[in-house]
């Protein structure tokens, strides 16, 4: 496996110094953010007024009371159901074990997802960007700390959670540690439906690699997919448990009406929008999906060319992100304009790009958050 030197610090100030930036970065996207919420009228100390939109609520009830389902009431289609079975449970497992100890169940979910994006940052930066020139790296840092979805990163909303998970299962797989990283991922598999992803995809990924013998191999498949498959038999045990229904999730789901698209046509629709609506908060959400398809395309370019050390490496990350992406965009009625948040560890392929590219990408990520932010706190989308 291909392990990345940290560069050495001298003396407690070094050390101290090499943390400095992921802090910054994170200071200056909390800043940011804060500063658009009180810009709009929103308090930034009012946890439930400020941070919480759509689905946040859901989050919060299943910390406190656990699932429930039951019959959709008058306005739905016939014989579906409600309830907030529909949403994974990782989030609001750990609410629940702080609210346990007493801690205020939305100010507790503000600080998860606002500690687990500075954790993000410190990830991204201690275990992928500080061995990269630095120029590069800090271009990398500051388009993770703007990146599509950020609002999301900071609301009541597990986003957060699973990009730190992802990021700590791709440097732990780096690293070789095969069954901390499957219990990594089985962590983000259990935080939103996007972390499933990881695992199999890394498992393929293990499984290709001819370098390494066969019995050797299926040790490390595994090692890195069962966690997540005991996760998921573990979720749906607790789902027949609290509802009776070991599928509450898919009956819940089953309302929204999912099914496959061709992810082309997503992105012509965005297009379109983005070509036709006067430049502002209206066609913000059409050209985030232009921007986070853009960064994809340009990454996989730069890892098809620029060929290193690390390209198998970058490979895993690479149709990791082409996965997340056609899920978000080939599937109907999913909110592609949260989820997008899940692709944040992109910007572990950042420093391949040409710096001016890679600087003009990250200025261009701050430029589109600004409407996106603001939307999320006008609850438009939600």
């Amino acid at each position: 496996m291909n392990r990345f030197p940290v560069r050495p610090s001298r003396g407690l100030a070094g050390r101290l110094a090499s943390w400095l930036p992921p802090v910054l970065a994170w200071l200056v996207s909390t800043t940011f953010v804060v500063v658009i919420s009180v810009a709009d009228g929103w308090p930034p100390f009012a946890a439930t007024k400020t941070w919480m939109r759509g689905d946040s609520q859901l989050y919060l009830e299943t910390a406190e009371g656990g699932y429930h389902l039951f019959r959709c009431p008058a306005g739905f289609a016939p014989g579906t159901w409600c309830g907030n079975s529909g949403w994974f449970p990782g989030y609001s497992w750990i609410l629940a074990g702080l609210h346990w100890l007493a801690v205020p169940l939305a100010p507790a979910a503000v600080a998860v997802s606002w500690l687990a994006f500075l954790g993000v940052l410190l990830v991204l930066w201690r275990a992928f960007l500080v061995h990269q020139p630095r120029p590069a790296a800090v271009v990398a840092l500051a388009y993770a700390a703007f990146a599509p979805g950020l609002a999301y990163e900071y609301g009541v909303f597990p986003l957060a959670l699973l990009s730190l998970c992802t990021l700590v299962f791709f440097a732990l797989l780096q690293r070789g540690h095969w069954l901390a990283a499957g219990a990594t991922a089985a962590v983000g598999a259990l935080a939103y439906p996007l972390g499933i992803v990881a695992a199999p995809v890394a498992a393929v990924w293990l499984l290709a690699d001819r370098r390494v013998r066969l019995p050797q191999r299926a040790l490390r498949v595994a090692a890195v997919a069962a966690p997540s498959l005991a996760a998921l038999a573990f979720f749906a045990f607790v789902q027949q448990v609290e509802t009776r229904h070991w599928d509450a999730y898919l009956l819940t789901q089953a309302k929204y009406g999912h099914h496959l698209s061709s992810p082309v046509v997503t992105i012509a629709h965005a297009f379109n929008t983005a070509t036709h609506t006067p430049l502002g908060l209206a066609n913000a959400p059409a050209l985030q999906t232009l921007f986070i398809t853009f960064v994809l395309v340009c990454v996989a370019a730069a890892v098809a060319i620029r060929r290193g050390p690390n390209t198998r490496f970058d490979v895993l990350i690479l149709i990791w992100a082409v996965v997340v992406w056609a899920y978000l965009y080939a599937e109907t009625e999913v909110d592609a304009y949260r989820g997008v948040a899940a692709l944040l560890p992109l910007a572990v392929l950042l420093p391949r790009l040409p710096r001016l590219l890679a600087a003009a990408i990250a200025v261009a990520a701050v430029l589109i958050a600004v409407p996106m932010v603001t939307l999320y706190f006008r609850g438009v989308p939600v």
